[in-house]
């Protein structure tokens, strides 16, 4: 598809309602100002290839390589975190990179930072190009020199590049509460709000967050006016491009707030909220009743309106990604605690809103169709941006299973992978979508072909269907940006239990979204079939448009069942016997009926029952144990056929097992090997149980408990002593044998165990 211009003009129109304080110093807000040097302001620094003309530094007209040094710069106050910005040339087959270090007056410099461009802080249209937030190490501790270096490079006859202008924002963000100190204030503030955290379903209650009353210390942290408000729909993962370690995030989020508040004139942070390496989450944008309004923030351009920007605190590149060193390309995951705050929080906002994580739909400003849990660079196609880095856009796919698990939901829909076992394509040549773009961080297309002749490319899914009955088949073209329109005319065949047929569905007027192809009778198994080529229909040329092929997905609408107890395999020990399944779609559901069988053909019934409604429950008192039982539930629905449930094979065992000790051997060291075996008609024996006791006691001693072996050696407390022992087995089903009311063998009836012959007999 060509690249959908976003809505740049609404967003100038959000932009300018938001306060826009300005931008001298005040008591509101921390220490901040720009350093900035264009032309003649770059004389004074050192280094080879380089000349300084009016437009700025660019390479000698001779080379094809220069860096350029600054001299060391003292900045007018002590800084924590500086922010560059530039606006440079880089014609194509050029390159210019930037690196920045700080230092104190007595220390030693920092590390080189290599700055990577955050398009996060970069509105379409904008030529200045913004830089990663670069903070000093240290906690409380500011910097006052620094200096920067611009490497430049071309090849031979290309035009060079040119740094033409470079800005320097300094920050002193060290001017309050640490993040621990912070934490006790929020768990204080918390407790006297008892409740008010707690999501709306109750599955995931809002997690610890500290507050912008607590962490936003300046005056201008606090203010209503301004604040637009939307119903959040969807959910947008963000990194902040900054260092991946600090001694006081909170600081670096202090810093964050006055850069994008001031240097950016957002008025507030964008990201709704943030997440530290530790796990602590920050509100972001000011939102004045975050149980019922979800604030507009400033974070995803056309998108800001119904989303929730979340970003992690940090950079996650991927290998595939190399910047800026290919040969040593900087690649860090977000860590654990990280990833657990994210799903604590993006699993409240979704069972808050209702938010299906697997789904996507059309945002209010937006008019094609985005994932409701996605990164960044979803919203513009795969391109403008590699946020959220690749490493971490990796992890959405789990973070939408983990954040479904932790409220309960169950899909209606089941989804077919086109990088499953269930999707075959053509061996041709294929396109993928840019950056992981596709439903799962992945899918296909190619170029359309009007002329049968010319058709080469074709995809077929076969999923795995689980019971005969009614479906409805969704497919799905992706929101990714191939420089090129999505075709008019998809043309899907559908092969299903009454044969085939052919629907065509716009990609283009559904980019972004699911759509339907309508209902058909599956039959259980892989027998269906949804096929997809490159020949397409309605498009006003011949070629040139995409068709994707992507993920698809089934919505059951008959009813049918999960079974869910007996569960598979399972033993049961008591012959009244409990059945519990799930209904999936119980509305359709005219009767209900269970059958258990010997055999898994059900054609020796043991038990049989119906009812008149949609059932979930019932239970059976078997009169006889039974190595396999198979059991299944069937309904009879308004589609006018019958729906039956995979069947679930269990066994029935009442009868404990038996067992013996049934050797004891004198072993030459003072103690004995005490040998034991048992048995069990059904199920078999899973573990014993041995004790023992001396002559004349009536209390038993474990000397073994909940073992599989079938033999140990006993050392005697006291060897003069004679003692006595028993065994106790517990089957498969949970049976335990009772204790037997003597003794099974005692050490007068051992048998001298020579050494020699000791070990054959042990070793197992």
């Amino acid at each position: 598809m060509k690249f959908k211009t976003l809505i740049l003009a609404g967003l100038l129109i959000l932009l300018a309602a938001y306060r826009s304080p300005t931008a001298s110093s005040s008591p509101g807000r921390a220490p901040m100002q720009d350093i900035q040097f264009t032309a003649a302001d770059f004389a004074g620094g050192s280094g080879s290839g380089f000349i300084i003309t009016t437009e700025g530094v660019t390479l000698a007209a001779d080379a094809v390589t220069a860096v350029y040094t600054s001299p060391v710069i003292t900045t007018p106050f002590p800084f924590n975190v500086a922010v560059p910005q530039w606006i440079a040339d880089t014609p194509e087959m050029s390159n210019l990179e930037l690196r920045l270090r700080t230092k104190t007056a007595g220390g030693d410099w920092s590390q080189w930072a290599d700055i990577r461009a955050d398009n996060d802080l970069t509105l379409p249209g904008e030529t200045e190009m913004f830089g990663e937030l670069i903070a000093v190490p240290a906690a409380d501790v500011t910097h006052q020199y620094l200096q920067f270096s611009i490497s430049l490079g071309r090849y031979a006859g290309i035009a060079a590049p040119i740094m033409r202008q470079l800005t320097i924002t300094l920050i002193d963000s060290t001017d309050g509460p640490t993040t621990e100190e912070m934490l006790a204030q929020q768990a204080a503030l918390d407790a006297a709000q008892l409740g008010s955290g707690q999501a709306a379903n109750g599955a995931a209650p809002r997690p610890t967050v500290i507050s912008r009353d607590v962490w936003c210390t300046y005056a201008d942290c606090d203010y209503t006016a301004g604040l637009y408000y939307e119903p959040a729909t969807h959910m947008i993962v963000h990194h902040t491009v900054s260092g991946n370690s600090s001694s006081d995030w909170a600081a670096i989020v202090r810093a964050i707030w006055n850069f994008h508040t001031y240097t950016r004139g957002w008025g507030d942070v964008g990201y709704n909220y943030l997440i530290d390496r530790t796990g602590v989450i920050y509100e972001g944008h000011l939102n004045e009743d975050y149980l019922n309004l979800d604030v507009i923030g400033t974070h995803a351009a056309a998108a800001n309106a119904g989303s929730m920007g979340v970003a992690l605190m940090g950079t996650f590149t991927s290998a595939e990604e190399n910047y800026p060193d290919p040969n040593n390309p900087i690649v860090e995951v977000p860590p654990p605690i990280m990833q657990a705050a994210a799903v604590d929080l993006l699993a409240w906002k979704a069972d808050q809103r209702n938010i299906d994580v697997f789904d996507a739909s059309r945002l209010v400003n937006m008019n094609w169709g985005l994932p409701h849990l996605m990164g960044h660079r979803d919203v513009y196609g795969g391109t403008a941006t590699t946020c959220p880095g690749g490493s971490a856009y990796a992890l959405l796919a789990d973070l939408r299973e983990q954040v479904a698990q932790r409220i309960n939901f169950i899909s209606p829909y089941i989804y077919i992978d086109e990088l499953s076992g269930a999707f075959t394509k053509s061996n041709t040549s294929w396109y993928e979508g840019p950056k992981g773009c596709g439903n799962s961080g992945h899918s296909y297309y190619t170029w359309n072909v009007t002329d049968a002749a010319l058709s080469t490319n074709w995809g077929e899914w076969r999923p795995d269907v689980a019971v005969n009955g009614r479906y409805e088949i969704e497919v799905y073209a992706p929101y990714c940006d191939t420089n090129g329109p999505e075709t008019k005319g998809a043309v899907y065949t559908v092969t299903d239990s009454n044969g085939s047929h052919t629907v065509t569905v716009s990609h283009s007027a559904n980019v972004g979204e699911w759509m339907s192809l309508g209902e058909f009778d599956l039959a259980a198994g892989t027998g269906n079939l949804i096929r997809l080529t490159d020949l397409t229909v309605n498009d006003p040329t011949n070629y040139d448009y995409g068709v994707w092929f992507d993920a698809i997905r089934l919505r059951p609408l008959e009813a049918y069942a999960a079974n869910t107890a007996p569960a598979a395999n399972a033993w049961q020990n008591q012959a009244g016997v409990n059945f519990t399944w799930d209904i999936i779609n119980a509305s359709s559901a005219l009767t209900t009926t269970l059958q258990v069988s010997t055999d898994a053909a059900f054609n020796n019934m043991v038990y049989t029952q119906s009812w008149g409604t949609a059932v979930t429950t019932a239970a059976h008192t078997f009169t006889q144990d039974y190595a396999d039982l198979y059991w299944r539930i069937l309904f009879d629905t308004t589609f006018d056929h019958q729906t039956v449930s995979p069947d679930t094979r269990f066994g029935l065992d009442t009868i404990p097992p038996t067992s013996q000790i049934s050797a004891l051997f004198e072993i030459p060291s003072g103690g004995y090997l005490v040998q034991w075996q048992g048995s069990d008609i059904l199920s078999g024996v899973a573990t014993y149980t041995i004790e023992y006791r001396a002559l004349g006691d009536t209390a038993w001693t474990q000397l073994v408990s909940g073992t599989t072996d079938v033999a140990t050696v006993f050392m005697p407390p006291q060897p003069a002593q004679t003692y006595e022992f028993r065994s106790r087995a517990t089957d498969q089903a949970g049976n335990v044998e009772a204790p037997h009311s003597s003794s099974d063998l005692d050490t007068t009836q051992s048998t001298l165990l020579s050494h020699v012959i000791m070990l054959p007999i042990i070793n197992r």
